[in-house]
């Protein structure tokens, strides 16, 4: 049998790797779980009617990128658009890292942040969130200054924690850090912060586009970019499409890196759509907003400790008054012996929804996570099923 090298630095590199059984209720990748809007779904298939699949789309996908400019009033030439927001921040490794660079990324975080600085042939130095699953600003310059990353990435909200970091504590990072800094805000819509830069002259509305959002400091500082998605508050996760707004300079170094025609015609059809009709989503999102924090006190209320979520997602994992019991329960499986009580509680509590087809994400074995779940927060007859289930099996472990 043949063998081959692959190139250096792929040899410890593992895929990415998430739970795909089959599920009735499936709340483990923070997808939204509502359907496209009625009245949307039929304008696009109006517009697939006509659809020029033989044709390149626009090159730079000018058109997508014309509509955010002008919604956030600025110059189209700071806007990037990719196959998700994963693509612009794999493509942001590429373009400011390399061999002999750093880049530094939040622990814990977003996994693949690690591996995009691997595949630019970065060294990933990783800087810890607080216990709370926060980032500490101070602590982050200081890293910055010691480390001197090429790159910084935030994730703000954070994932898998949830947490939402104030605009005051981000401006400090941006200002302090002495690199380009990437925020990566693919779950701000949820977050509802506050702030804007009190030197925006901007219009109220606009303003409000922007607050608590490092979107409000793009006239501010030039050295950092934000990147959002369409995948989550606006539901298009199967459409794989991303921006990215920021400086002049760092807009025109990450297109050096973004292919021709690289988001297909398709995608951008359907997500120009969903960006001229935003407003169609403000119900959905409220929801999930309202959703979430019910389940956030239901799951305090049976014992569970659950982090500060701002997102569409909550991370929690078996309180003290439950581990010890829940162990007990995962130990009748017959499994492995080697964890710790908390650990066990966790995969006990995944293996028995998942026995209910109920698919969350099993974050159980995570170092700085242990005995932890990630819950995304779906439509309101999903949540009352797997919050149910999950009272039931933590009745057991009482």
């Amino acid at each position: 049998m043949m063998t081959f090298d692959a190139r250096k630095g792929l040899e410890n590199l593992e895929e990415y790797q998430v739970e795909t059984v089959e599920a009735d209720i499936i709340v483990n990748a923070n997808e939204n779980n509502y359907d496209m809007p009625e009245e949307l779904r039929t304008e696009i298939q109006a517009k697939a009617a006509s659809f020029a699949y033989n044709r390149y789309p626009p090159m730079k996908a000018e058109t997508l990128i014309r509509l955010i400019a002008e919604d956030l009033s600025v110059d189209p030439d700071n806007v990037k658009i990719g196959n998700g927001s994963s693509e612009l921040l794999q493509m942001a490794c590429y373009a400011f890292g390399g061999a002999g660079r750093k880049i530094a990324v939040p622990y814990p975080s977003f996994s693949m942040y690690g591996v995009y600085a691997q595949l630019a042939d970065s060294e990933t130095a990783y800087y810890n969130l607080d216990e709370n699953g926060f980032v500490d600003p101070e602590q982050v310059v200081d890293f910055c200054q010691k480390e001197k990353p090429s790159l910084l990435i935030v994730c703000n909200p954070n994932n898998p924690t949830g947490n939402y970091n104030s605009l005051e504590s981000m401006e400090k990072i941006i200002a302090e850090a002495g690199c380009p800094v990437i925020m990566d805000e693919a779950y701000m819509e949820f977050a509802r912060g506050s702030g804007v830069d009190p030197q925006d002259m901007r219009p109220l509305d606009q303003l409000k586009k922007v607050s608590g959002s490092t979107l409000a400091l793009l006239g501010k500082y030039s050295n950092f970019m934000v990147f959002r998605t369409f995948s989550k508050a606006y539901g298009l996760a199967g459409m794989r499409c991303g921006y990215a707004i920021g400086s002049p300079a760092l807009s025109r170094i990450l297109g050096k890196v973004l292919l021709p025609y690289h988001v297909n015609g398709y995608t951008l059809m359907v997500a120009e759509t969903v960006f001229t009709h935003r407003d169609v989503y403000k119900e959905r999102i409220e929801t999930i907003i309202s959703q979430r924090k019910l389940m956030c006190g239901e799951l305090e209320a049976m014992g569970m400790k659950v982090w500060p979520t701002s997102t569409n997602f909550i991370c929690c994992c078996p309180g003290e008054m439950l581990e010890e019991g829940l162990a007990r329960c995962y130990n009748k499986y017959g499994l492995s012996n080697n964890y710790s009580n908390l650990v066990k509680a966790g995969k006990y509590i995944f293996k028995a929804l998942l026995e209910q087809r109920i698919l969350v994400r099993d974050f159980t074995g995570h170092k700085a996570l242990p005995g932890c779940l990630r819950i995304s927060v779906g439509r309101p007859e999903e949540n009352c099923v797997v919050i149910a289930k999950i009272k039931a099996l933590c009745r057991e472990g009482i």
